[in-house]
C-alpha cells in the first residue's frame, strides 16, 4: 500500500454528506423521471450567467489569444475592479496590491488553514456549524483540529466566542466568520462582527472572513468585516461572483486582507502551487463587478421565490422565518418528523429534492445543530418553485 501524510487520511475517512440524499435521489428519478425532479438540494445557480457577462467573456477569448500565462495573483485590471466595487458597495479602501484573484474562494478556504497552522502544534481553527465543508477539509488537511461553534435558535445563528474554553482559544490560529451566513440565512450586525474582531485581536487568531454572499441580502445590507475598526490587523476577506452573477462556472473570487503578513503567505502558495486565473474570465469578472443591474434583478427574483416557498412549507407544519440573505431556507421540519424522513418523503412523494440538515452539520459536545433542520437552495426558477409549492400543499389533503 502507499502511504498518505496523515491529513490526508483524516479528510478521506470524512463521510460523504451527499450519499444518502443521492442514493434517495435515484429512486426517485426511477419513480418519477429526471425531469419531474425540482431540485433544492445543490446551491449551484439554474440561472444563466447574464448575456453582457458571457459577451465580455467571448470578446476577451480573443483579444487575450496571444497574451501567454495568466499573471499568477491576477491582472491589474481584475484587481483594481475588485477594488473599485468595494469602495463603491462598502466604502473601505483597498489598494490593487491588497487582492489576489482566487479561484472562486473555495480554494482559499480550503488552504488558508495549511498556510496559518503549525501540524506539530494541535493548533485549533474555530469553525461556523453548520458551515462550509471546506473550513474543516482544509483544517484536516493541515493536521489542525477542528473546534465547532454550534449556530442553533438559541444563540440566535451566530457564533459565541465567550463560550470557547480558555485552553482552547490559546491554541487557536483562525476562526472562519460567514455573514450572510449559508444555511441559516442570517446576517450578523455590526456588534457581533466587532465581538469577533476584538475577540481576534485580544487573542492574536487570524479572522477569516467568507463574504461570498455579501449581495444576497432581502432587507438590510450586509456589512463587510472591514467595515469594523481594527479589522485591517487581523481580517483576510473572501468573495467570489458565483452566487452574485451566476457564475459558478467560471470559478473567480479574491482573497483581500490590508495585514501584509496574511497577504505574503497565501501569495506564495498561490505563486508555487497555480498559474492562475484564466486571463479571458479575469477580463469578465472585472466586467461585472462594475455592473449592479443583474445583481439586483438576482436579489429580487431569490426574494420571490424564497417568498413562495416559505409560505408553503410553514402551511404543512414547518417552523420557518424569512432568511435575511443567501439563497438558503433553514426550516425545521414538522413535528415528529426527523430531517432523513422529511427529505425523503418530499423527494420519494412529490419529486423535491432537500438536503437533510443533520447530514451538513457536525455532532459537538453532545449536538447537532442541524438535528431538526432541513435545507432548501432556492436555485431553481420562479416557475418551478411555484410547482413545488403546489406539491408541498398537497401533503395536507
Amino acid at each position: 500500500m502507499f502511504s498518505k501524510n496523515r491529513g490526508m487520511e483524516r479528510i478521506m475517512k470524512q463521510p460523504y454528506a451527499f450519499d444518502v440524499v443521492e442514493q434517495n435521489k435515484e429512486l426517485a428519478i426511477k419513480k418519477f423521471g429526471k425531469e419531474y425532479i425540482i431540485d433544492f438540494g445543490i446551491g449551484d445557480p439554474s440561472d444563466p450567467t447574464p448575456e453582457e457577462i458571457r459577451e465580455k467573456c467571448k470578446k476577451a477569448v480573443d483579444e487575450r489569444k496571444d497574451s501567454g500565462y495568466p499573471q499568477t495573483l491576477g491582472h491589474f485590471e481584475f484587481r483594481e475592479a475588485v477594488c473599485k466595487w468595494i469602495k463603491k458597495r462598502f466604502n473601505v479602501s483597498l489598494s490593487e496590491n491588497d487582492i489576489i484573484a482566487t479561484y472562486g474562494a473555495k480554494y482559499a478556504c480550503f488552504h488558508i488553514p495549511l498556510c496559518f497552522t503549525n501540524p506539530n502544534n494541535n493548533d485549533f481553527v474555530l469553525i461556523p456549524n453548520p458551515g462550509y465543508p471546506p473550513y474543516t477539509e482544509g483544517t484536516l488537511l493541515a493536521n489542525a483540529e477542528p473546534y465547532y461553534l454550534n449556530l442553533t435558535e438559541d444563540n440566535n445563528f451566530e457564533p459565541n466566542v465567550e463560550e470557547i474554553e480558555k485552553d482552547v482559544v490559546k491554541k487557536s490560529k483562525i476562526i472562519f466568520v460567514n455573514s450572510p451566513h449559508s444555511p441559516t440565512g442570517r446576517i450578523y450586525k455590526k456588534e457581533k462582527l466587532k465581538e469577533i474582531v476584538d475577540f481576534c485581536i485580544d487573542n492574536e487568531i487570524i479572522l477569516v472572513s467568507d463574504e461570498c454572499y455579501s449581495e444576497l441580502y432581502f432587507s438590510e445590507k450586509s456589512m463587510s468585516i472591514l467595515n469594523i475598526k481594527n479589522a485591517e490587523d487581523c481580517a483576510i476577506v473572501l468573495n467570489s461572483l458565483s452566487k452574485r452573477s451566476m457564475m459558478t462556472g467560471y470559478a473567480v473570487g479574491f482573497y483581500a486582507s490590508k495585514n501584509e503578513d496574511l497577504l505574503k503567505t497565501f501569495k506564495v502558495l498561490q505563486q508555487k502551487s497555480v498559474q492562475g486565473v484564466a486571463t479571458f474570465i479575469q477580463d469578465a469578472a472585472a466586467f461585472a463587478y462594475l455592473e449592479d443591474k443583474h445583481v439586483e434583478k438576482m436579489r429580487n427574483e431569490y426574494k420571490k421565490r424564497v417568498e413562495i416557498m416559505v409560505e408553503a412549507l410553514r402551511s404543512i407544519g414547518c417552523e420557518v422565518s424569512m432568511p435575511e440573505g443567501t439563497f438558503y431556507i433553514w426550516t425545521k421540519t414538522p413535528k415528529n418528523k426527523n430531517p432523513l424522513e422529511f427529505s425523503r418523503e418530499l423527494l420519494l412523494e412529490k419529486g423535491i429534492n432537500s438536503t437533510p440538515g443533520n447530514l451538513i452539520s457536525k455532532e459537538f459536545k453532545g449536538k447537532n445543530p442541524g438535528k431538526d433542520y432541513v435545507r432548501f437552495a432556492m436555485v431553481q426558477s420562479i416557475e418551478k418553485t411555484k410547482e413545488a409549492a403546489e406539491r408541498i400543499l398537497e401533503l395536507k389533503r
